[in-house]
């Protein structure tokens, strides 16, 4: 996903051992069917350098407004320890504005700790300029490991961003378990991630609910789907800003 202050990283961890993607079973509409497994586990394991993951990644604003982009993501690195380099775009490159909002998906490159959490990352925007955002706190955003399932996590980080004053995140969340999920790339067991994530900032209080899905076979690390809606408190939203996205992998290598 996009950062842009609002979402998590579209690529927590990517481990990946084959190819697929594009004929396996439809569209990401699909309501998961819960799986019945016996004292599901879920345990972070590091991707494979090369690992290509491509995504439809659709979004909602308070404009009614509907942005449908494509990214893509490569991991261009990967460390002894697990952590691990990504790099992440929109192939069209396409400007996507909507009333106040900037929407654009700028080529970002991420570095993910051995959990495979984002803990920095480079975004080169519209200038062609660099900005680097860091991550600092004992516990970045995202599912820490292991986990078994209905374990719950609470993190709370800074995210600063060049020059700019840090912002604060707290965000609780939990293992639900595994379901089955049909995206473009295939029909999956994942495993199944909620998590809730407030910040505040410019006299306002954004709330992001996340659900996410990642696939069993891939040792728990590629994400199948990701589903989060947006809400606001205080000051008033500008015009644009996000109510919902979602992203579905449409295929992978």
């Amino acid at each position: 996903m996009t950062r842009s202050g609002l979402a998590a990283p579209l690529l927590l961890a990517t481990a990946l051992s084959a190819c697929g993607g594009g004929g396996g079973g439809g569209g990401g509409g699909a309501a998961p069917a819960t799986v019945t497994v016996a004292a599901a586990s879920y345990a972070y394991v590091a991707p494979q350098a090369g690992a290509q993951l491509a995504y439809a990644d659709t979004l909602v604003d308070n404009l009614n407004s509907t942005i449908n982009r494509n990214l893509s993501s490569s991991v261009t690195a990967v460390g002894a320890g697990g952590g691990y380099t990504a790099s992440e775009v929109d192939p069209s490159h396409d400007r996507i504005v909507s009333g106040a909002v900037d929407h654009t998906f700028y080529p970002t490159v991420y570095n993910y700790d051995a959990m495979g959490r984002a803990t920095s990352w480079n975004v080169t925007g519209a200038a062609g300029v660099p900005v680097q955002c860091q991550v600092t706190g004992a516990q970045p955003a995202g599912a820490p490991s292991p986990l078994t399932a209905g374990q719950t996590w609470n993190a709370s980080y800074v995210e600063t961003c060049g020059a700019g004053a840090g912002i604060a995140y707290s965000q609780t969340g939990s293992f639900v378990g595994i379901e089955t999920v049909t995206v473009p790339a295939g029909t999956f067991n994942a495993y199944k991630f909620v998590s809730t994530t407030t910040w505040s900032a410019n006299g306002r209080t954004t709330t992001e609910a996340v659900t996410r899905w990642r696939d069993t076979a891939a040792s728990g690390s590629r994400i199948v789907k990701s589903v989060a809606a947006f809400s606001y408190s205080g000051a008033e939203p500008p015009q644009g800003a996000l109510v919902s996205e979602t992203q579905t992998l449409q295929s992978f290598h």
